[in-house]
């Protein structure tokens, strides 16, 4: 096994690739004498470690507990998967770069593989250390968000994974560093162990090793990017009928269940189990309206998207979100809301903030580690109404504002106009100086 798995055979980061296929990209090169057989695809690495930090100065030493922040300097990173099959290649794609980015044709170009360090064969875990100047040759930088797979010698490729290229979490000690002019300062960081070759694989003539390292929290400072075109507008409203049955709908909930996200099944199961409640008049016209709803799906699912558009969710089909049925049902008739739904417009882990220039009204959301989604819904939002959109990444890094008219009859329902571009008279406290004659 030692003399057919070559960890050492990429040096560096291979460029992007433009390979319409599998087997058109490099090192995949089927068997030569007879045809490619291994149609498995491999499983989904497991994220161990990815952790973006800076190499401590030669001398430093560990000292006990935490922090001042590390300053930004030399970035190298280091990435542990588990899962990892054995002569599999890494494949990156950048969610920071490109937030709709994915493993197909329309990103290929955008695709790197990363070099595997070492890999220990025991544990089927790969490990992949990148420099600061390989780190610089991909532009990669700390905090990074990436998408990652492996793919097997004949093209088959596992599901992709969320990274974060993460730039403080895991500096849990604190190291003495040398200072220029002598002394020393206390800095977050940690011993950091990479392997190098191949580990755990007994009668290897060329064993792998164990390199340790100091390194430094680092900081990330790069804006998170919006795709704007990524941005839709959609305004609902409810017919008179929906609306009623929304107000019956919560009604007979508090009625009879307290009022909760319960689905239809829970729903007929509790009604069927209380036979007796229609025997009570004030609960037969609350149970009549339920068991219509439960019988009717398509008309259920319809109320529950209007509920989980109005509070932002996702529908389920057989559950009315509890929260938007009440909102939507406390409004009048008919209900409008506008609701702005970023889809891979931003990469994981932003948030957002929207707010309505004309009414003052703002909401928020927050977008998960691995979550390329968000719906924020406006309450009063018409046409011609400005609306400006902010968003920071976990580090507290802001992108550019993004603002647009609300306009229904056009592609997105945003108008072209931006309303941040304003011309604004310029003022000085300070008096004109009159040239001199």
């Amino acid at each position: 096994m030692g003399t057919t798995i070559q960890t050492s055979a990429i040096q560096g980061i291979t460029r992007p690739y433009a390979g319409q296929n599998a087997q058109d990209l490099p090192g995949v090169k089927p068997t030569e004498g007879k045809p490619a057989n291994d149609v498995t695809n491999p499983p989904s690495p497991q994220v161990l470690r990815a952790w973006a930090f800076e190499l401590a100065a030669d001398g430093s030493q560990l000292a006990p507990p935490p922090p001042p922040a590390g300053q930004r300097g030399r970035d190298p990173l280091v990435i542990e998967l588990g899962d990892l099959e054995v002569g599999t290649r890494v494949e990156v794609i950048s969610l920071s770069d490109n937030p709709a980015a994915d493993f197909d044709d329309r990103c290929k170009g955008e695709i790197f593989e990363l070099p595997l360090t070492g890999y220990d064969v025991a544990n089927r875990r790969g490990t992949i250390a990148l420099n600061d100047t390989q780190m610089k040759d991909k532009g990669i930088v700390p905090g990074e968000r990436l998408l990652l797979r492996q793919v097997d010698k004949d093209g088959n490729a596992s599901g992709a994974v969320h990274v974060h290229l993460d730039p403080t979490g895991w500096a849990n000690q604190r190291i003495n560093e040398p200072v220029q002019g002598g002394g020393f300062q206390q800095v977050n960081g940690r011993q950091i162990d990479v392997n190098v070759g191949l580990i755990n694989l007994p009668g290897d003539p060329t064993p792998g090793r164990l390199e340790r390292v100091l390194g430094k929290s680092t900081r990330d400072t790069s804006a998170p990017l919006l795709l704007a075109a990524n941005v839709t507008v959609t305004t609902t409203t409810t017919t008179t009928k929906e609306h009623d049955l929304l107000k019956s709908y919560v009604g007979a909930m508090t009625a009879l269940l307290g009022g909760a996200n319960y689905d239809t099944t829970y729903i007929a199961r509790t009604l069927a189990n209380n036979a007796a409640w229609e025997q009570n008049p004030t609960y037969k016209p609350h149970i009549d309206v339920l068991k219509s709803l439960v019988a009717d799906p398509a008309l259920f699912a319809r109320l529950s998207t209007l509920a989980a558009t109005a509070r932002g969710t996702t529908s389920s089909p057989q559950l009315i979100d509890w929260d938007g049925a009440r909102d939507l049902a406390a409004r009048p008739d008919p209900a409008v809301f506008t609701t702005v739904k970023l889809d891979r417009a931003l990469e994981p882990g932003t948030q957002v903030r929207l707010q309505n220039s004309r009414t003052g009204e703002v909401v928020t959301a927050s977008q998960s580690s691995d979550v390329r989604g968000a719906t924020l819904s406006l309450r009063d939002a018409r046409n011609g109404d400005p609306l400006i959109m902010t968003y920071t990444d976990g580090a507290g890094n802001a992108g550019a504002p993004y603002a647009f008219r609300l306009d229904d009859s056009c592609a997105g329902g945003k108008a072209k106009s931006n309303p941040l571009d304003v011309r604004l008279a310029g003022f000085s406290l300070r008096p004109p100086v009159t040239p001199a004659a």
